[in-house]
C-alpha cells in the first residue's frame, strides 16, 4: 500500500521555491541561473512556480527585500543589546553585519558581490541601499554620543560607513580563510577614527 504524498499549501510551497531561488541564486548568480533549475531544487515544475513568480526578476527582488530587512533586522537588534557607549554599539552593529554575511551565502553574493544587470533588480538594489544608509543616519543622529549634529555631514558619515562595510564583504567573498574578528577589528580601526573626532570633547 502506497502512502499518500503530502500536499504542501500555497504558502509552504511558496517558501520552498524561495530556499531553493536563495541556494541557486547564490551558487549560480542572477544571470546564469534559470526558472527550470530553480523549479528543480525546489522539487516543482517551472510552471509552478510562475504561479507564485510572474519573472525571474520578481524572485530575485522578493528574496532581495526579504534578505534586506533580515539583515538591517539582525544589526539593529545587535545595536539595542550593546551597551551605552558609541564604540561599542558601532562595533556591535558591523559584527552583527559580518555574522550575517557569513551565514548567508545568498545574501553575501546578490546584495554586495553581483551587481544586477535588470532593471527592475537594480531600482530594488537601489531602494535597499538608500535604506541602509537612512538607517545609519538615524543611528548617528540619535546618538548622544555625537555633537550636535548636522544632518547633510550625518548623511556622510552614514554613506561612507555603508560603503566601506559592503565593501570590505565584497573582498571578503575573495579571501573568505580571513576570519571575521579580523574584519571587524580592520573596518573598526579604519570608520572609527572619523566618528570619535565627532564626538564631544
Amino acid at each position: 500500500m502506497t502512502s499518500k504524498r503530502t500536499r504542501l499549501t500555497p504558502l509552504a510551497r511558496r517558501g520552498r521555491i524561495l530556499d531553493a531561488a536563495m541556494a541557486v541564486f547564490a551558487e549560480r548568480g542572477y544571470q546564469a541561473a534559470t526558472m527550470t533549475e530553480i523549479a528543480d531544487a525546489a522539487g516543482s515544475a517551472a510552471s509552478v512556480i510562475y504561479d507564485h513568480f510572474p519573472s525571474k526578476a520578481s524572485l530575485q527582488i522578493t528574496l532581495l527585500e526579504l534578505q534586506s530587512e533580515e539583515l538591517l533586522r539582525t544589526v539593529l537588534a545587535a545595536v539595542d543589546d550593546a551597551p551605552d557607549d558609541l564604540e561599542l554599539r558601532v562595533r556591535a552593529g558591523v559584527s552583527a553585519f559580518f555574522a550575517f554575511v557569513e551565514q548567508s551565502p545568498y545574501a553575501w553574493r546578490m546584495l554586495f558581490r553581483d551587481p544586477p544587470s535588470d532593471p527592475e533588480v537594480a531600482d530594488c538594489h537601489d531602494r535597499i541601499h538608500q535604506r541602509t544608509t537612512d538607517a545609519i543616519a538615524r543611528f548617528l543622529m540619535a546618538s548622544r554620543h555625537l555633537r550636535p549634529p548636522d544632518e547633510r555631514a550625518v548623511q556622510m558619515y552614514a554613506q561612507m560607513l555603508k560603503m566601506t562595510q559592503h565593501g570590505l564583504a565584497v573582498w571578503w567573498y575573495e579571501h573568505q580563510d580571513t576570519p571575521r574578528g579580523e574584519l571587524v577589528d580592520r573596518m573598526m580601526d579604519f570608520c572609527w577614527t572619523g566618528l570619535e573626532r565627532a564626538r564631544p570633547h
